[in-house]
C-alpha cells in the first residue's frame, strides 16, 4: 500500500476545475505523499482519497478530518 498523509489546501483559480475551499467545510484530506510533492514541485492540484481536487498548503493539524477520507483509509487498511 502508498503511504499516505493529511494535507489541507485551498482552491485558486487556474485551467483545472477544482473544488470550492470555503472557509465553512475546510477539512483535512488524505493525498498520497507523493502527489503532495509533485503538487509543490510541478504546481498541479493534488486529489484526495474522497475526490477533493485543490492545491495543499494549509497544516492539517488545524483542521478535522475529512469524513470521507476516513471511511476509504479504514477500508484500505482493513484489505492489508
Amino acid at each position: 500500500m502508498t503511504e499516505t498523509d493529511i494535507r489541507q489546501g485551498t482552491s485558486e483559480a487556474l485551467d483545472t476545475e477544482l473544488d470550492d475551499d470555503s472557509d465553512d467545510d475546510r477539512m483535512s484530506h488524505y493525498v498520497k505523499r507523493e502527489d503532495i510533492l509533485r503538487s509543490s514541485v510541478e504546481g498541479v492540484p493534488a486529489t484526495a482519497l474522497c475526490g477533493k481536487t485543490w492545491f495543499p498548503s494549509r497544516d492539517p493539524e488545524k483542521y478535522p478530518a475529512c469524513p470521507k477520507c476516513v471511511e476509504l483509509m479504514d477500508l484500505l487498511r482493513s484489505m492489508e
